[in-house]
């Protein structure tokens, strides 16, 4: 770190460059690996951090992996994550990821650099100042908290501390600093710097904890609704509250991994590929509903949100004053106040009511509606999920990627205590699951497992590289059925089975994974039936890829098609079950 010390009557004033004070700034947070790619522009911050002693730069092959991996950072340790670029083209690739964190809250901290500010001709209208210079500020504005370029050295402990602040205080998300190569380098006073007075924070709404005690006494099919404002450091304490009470549990997608393989939990959501149970639960069957940092978009409610759990009231606790106007039932009962804030003001032992009939009911449920689908023959590639979860010790990290095989694991990987289940959620992006699962090992220093599909793991297959050049134990299932299975499906409902763009023959083609893996040095293996996928071992303390064949028909099940119910999909339960499952009252 450069440093300097002049004496002066008697006063040392210690200096050092903008870019060693940013990298010693997220050290001192404990926010220790910094994702990116080098470049001109965000040279002398990558210098910065290879020179500090506590920092860990970590290169990817394209910028967008570097913003994943930020993510996945993030998502594993619950804390802020950072990742860096050079200006134009780098700080372009950086937006996907930027996105990314914006939409699923989580904090991560993007760092580009830009042109000298000396080069800057002013001239209004100008396409271009001067070589990769880009306005990744406006173009990042729509998908951070905040987003500013400091060009003044002196501000940049102000724009720190906000920018910190920002990405972690209320929901969390984004935040993009774009730093010339001057400010950069640029020699500051440390005594001299401005800091960042944190605005005083709004007083927290009051919780009217009386009137939900009061409707979970009154309710007679009570059910908890955990999303994924739900921090992963608040999930003991209301799991706790949860199983006191004896409350059933229903989770989003994101959130997949809260109180997973318990008794109590009911599986995730959804409008589409949700679990039946839970989606039968909640719309048809409770008769309350606490919506504990869940968004209730359309599509965990379905499109038809006036269907939306008829028979219920709903009590929604959301810090984010946006997704609570937007109203699912007319007489809901808000409260904006931070998940974490109502938990830890929740008396755990405040509610009490036998609900073992309403649980029962929930367990008979459970065994009718999860024993049909597992007889289903779409369902085998779940049947290789439900074999892999077997295979991962509990201390995995587990990454899906974007298509059939995130509902397959969504639906069938059966977690281990203490394993986290991570996605990418409203973003969605293909080619998430590997540099997030490369960011999810520097962030709790856990093994990971990264299961993808054939066409999401292309997207950002280069990171196989990383992988190698750090020695990361990831093991990484690709899904390959030939084919973009969730895009096939929907060509085959509404666009006359014409397969263009997802399928061999139809301009789309998948690569031999194993023969690329074994390129980087990666030992593979193919496997194409269940006794093989059985019969492999893995090794914890390396990477390994395995390529699993399935036919090109491969569906997700169960789904739900518009105009029904979320909770009767495809293929549709015998009427007779689930006549008996709508007529219960409790």
């Amino acid at each position: 770190m450069v440093k300097f010390c002049i004496l002066t009557e008697d006063i040392i004033i210690s200096k050092m460059t903008v870019s060693d004070y940013i990298v010693d700034f997220f050290c001192k947070k404990a926010i220790n690996h910094f994702f990116g790619y080098q470049g001109t522009m965000i040279a002398y911050f990558v210098d910065a951090i290879h020179r500090n002693p506590n920092a860990f730069n970590h290169s990817c092959y394209n910028e967008q992996g570097a913003s994943f991996a930020a993510c996945g950072y993030a998502q594993a340790l619950g804390k802020c994550g950072v990742a860096y670029s050079t200006s134009g083209p780098g700080a372009v690739n950086l937006l996907s990821g930027v996105a990314n964190a914006f939409f699923d809250s989580e904090p991560v901290i993007f760092i580009t650099g830009q042109l000298n500010t000396y080069e800057y001709t002013r001239v209004e209208g100008m396409r271009q100042q001067g070589f990769q210079e880009i306005n990744i500020v406006e173009m990042a504005k729509p998908i951070t908290k905040y987003a500013v370029q400091l060009d003044d050295a002196s501000r940049v402990r102000y724009e720190l501390e906000k920018a910190w602040c920002i990405a972690n205080e209320g929901r969390k998300g984004s935040v993009l600093l774009d730093i010339p190569m001057n400010i950069q380098r640029t020699v500051i006073d440390l005594d001299s710097l401005i800091g960042y007075t944190e605005p005083q924070l709004k007083e927290e709404e009051k919780v009217d904890y009386n009137l939900i005690y009061d409707s979970l006494h009154t309710a007679s099919r009570p059910l908890v609704l955990v999303g994924n404002g739900v921090d992963i450091n608040s999930y003991s304490r209301l799991q706790e509250f949860i199983t006191i009470n004896k409350l059933p549990v229903v989770t989003s997608l994101l959130a997949r991994d809260f109180m997973a393989g318990e008794d109590l939990c009911y599986g995730f959501i959804g409008g589409s590929y949700g679990s039946r149970t839970a989606n039968l639960l909640t719309v048809a069957k409770a008769d309350l509903l606490l919506a504990i940092g869940i968004s209730l978009g359309k599509k965990q409610t379905g499109v038809k949100v006036n269907d939306f759990a008829q028979k219920a009231k709903l009590i929604r606790i959301d810090i984010d004053p946006y997704q609570l106007q937007n109203k699912i039932k007319e007489d809901e009962v808000q409260f904006k106040i931070d998940a974490k804030v109502f938990i830890d003001g929740l008396q755990l032992n405040k509610y009490t009511k036998d609900t073992s009939r309403w649980i029962e009911f929930a367990n008979c449920a459970r065994q009718a509606l999860d024993g049909f689908d597992k007889n289903l023959p779409e369902r085998i590639p779940n049947l290789y999920v439900e074999y892999l979860s077997r295979k991962m010790d509990r201390n995995y990290n587990v990454i899906s990627d974007v298509g059939q095989h995130m509902m397959w694991m969504a639906q069938s990987f059966n977690l281990k205590s203490g394993q986290k289940l991570l996605f990418s959620g409203g973003h969605g992006a293909m080619g998430y699951a590997l540099p997030a699962a490369i960011g999810a090992y520097y962030g709790n220093g856990n093994p990971c497992l990264c299961v993808s599909g054939d066409g999401s793991f292309q997207m950002n297959i280069q990171e196989l590289q990383w992988i190698v050049r750090e020695n990361i134990p990831i093991k990484i299932v690709v899904m390959n059925n030939k084919c973009l299975g969730m895009i096939r499906l929907v060509q085959e409902d509404y666009i006359e089975s014409r397969y263009e763009g997802v399928s061999e023959g139809n301009n789309y083609a998948a690569c031999d994974f194993v023969k690329v893996a074994q390129a980087y040095g990666i030992p593979s293996q193919r496997v194409a039936d269940l006794e093989a996928m059985n019969n492999i071992s893995f090794v914890d303390t390396r990477a390994e890829l395995v390529e699993v064949i399935l036919n090109n028909d491969t569906v997700a099940v169960p789904k739900t098609y518009f105009g029904e119910p979320i909770y009767n999909q495809m293929p549709y339960i015998p009427k007779n079950i689930m006549d008996d499952l709508l007529s219960f009252e409790g």
